[in-house]
């Protein structure tokens, strides 16, 4: 089989690929260009492939997103041409559950506030300090990630409850319930994480109506997607201190523009899209790619396939 990559591979890469499938023909090349009727598979990061691109590949079975989110490849295209779409699900779980929790004590113990004094030499320990003992938390998209976070959140004593699609049990889980739960969870969580894939069901999916039902001065931490969140309701939100104080890693319009209020609010800790950031991320993505060239063309076992009616 014929795979084109736009990802990067380092010789020892291509030398575990060889080693799990020696039939394999594998082109790294910046961009996908050029018409090619061997090509069966594509490893991409998912930006990079439109409607265009998949009329370059007509023997095309197979694309590997090198990311948990595939909400800009066209899906609709994928299923009308019936070609399977897999992701990473599952290699992000350890750094970005290690993100929340760093995001979580930030917020709570006025992570902010003691880097402020320390920079201007002040010391003073007048400030607003909580604990996550006890403290109930919602996470928003219970899936793989929210799990690991949910495991952590759990080991701090917290009381850990999830939204999922079908609102199944799930590790790591006190409550699960599903989009009809929504409010009722919200108004009883002081701590509301968004972890859910954007879709077009979940495009500004935190309104001014979800923000109203949170419970006054929860703390609110979105590490999914910035349409998630409808970001004027959240500025006033933060502003009336009905959300006290949130930590956002993620924005409609990235990098975030210098205009932005989020950058000079007091109660904002913010991170520039780092939360799936990790030394060891490429190696565990690489990983989920090995098994799937291990198995295909039997593609009823290969790992992370993405239902293309929903979107994860």
């Amino acid at each position: 089989m014929k795979i084109i990559s736009t990802m990067m591979l380092k010789p020892e890469q291509l030398e575990q690929i060889k080693a799990v499938r020696p039939d394999i023909i594998i082109e790294v090349s910046k961009q996908f260009t050029e018409r090619d009727e061997q090509v069966e598979g594509l490893l991409t990061y998912g930006w990079d492939v439109t409607d265009q691109t998949l009329e370059l590949y007509p023997k095309l079975k197979w694309i590997q997103a090198m990311g948990a989110g595939v909400d800009k490849l066209p899906l609709e295209v994928l299923a009308a041409k019936e070609i399977l779409l897999t992701n990473v699900r599952g290699a992000h779980s350890v750094h970005m559950s290690e993100h929340v929790i760093w995001s979580i004590l930030n917020l709570l113990r006025q992570g902010r506030t003691v880097m402020h004094q320390q920079d201007q030499k002040i010391w003073s320990a007048k400030y607003r300090i909580e604990e996550m003992y006890e403290k109930t938390v919602c996470i928003v998209g219970a899936g793989t990630i929210g799990e690991a976070v949910a495991e952590k959140c759990q080991a701090f004593g917290m009381k850990v409850w999830g939204i999922s699609q079908r609102g199944r049990s799930r590790p790591g889980f006190d409550r699960v319930g599903n989009l009809d739960n929504i409010e009722e969870f919200l108004e009883c969580s002081d701590i509301v994480i968004a972890l859910l894939p954007l879709t077009s069901e979940t495009q500004n999916f935190f309104n001014a109506e979800r923000f109203s039902q949170m419970k006054d001065g929860a703390y609110f931490i979105n590490v999914a997607r910035g349409s998630v969140v409808d970001e004027g309701a959240l500025l006033q939100a933060l502003q009336t201190g009905k959300v006290r104080a949130a930590a956002l890693d993620v924005f409609v319009t990235e990098p975030l523009p210098e205009t932005s209020p989020f950058w000079t609010l007091e109660n904002v800790f913010l991170t520039p899209h780092s939360a799936g950031r990790s030394p060891n991320y490429t190696k565990r993505m690489f990983e989920v790619f090995l098994k799937n060239i291990k198995e295909y063309p039997n593609l009823t076992a290969m790992i992370n396939q993405i239902n293309l009616e929903s979107g994860y």
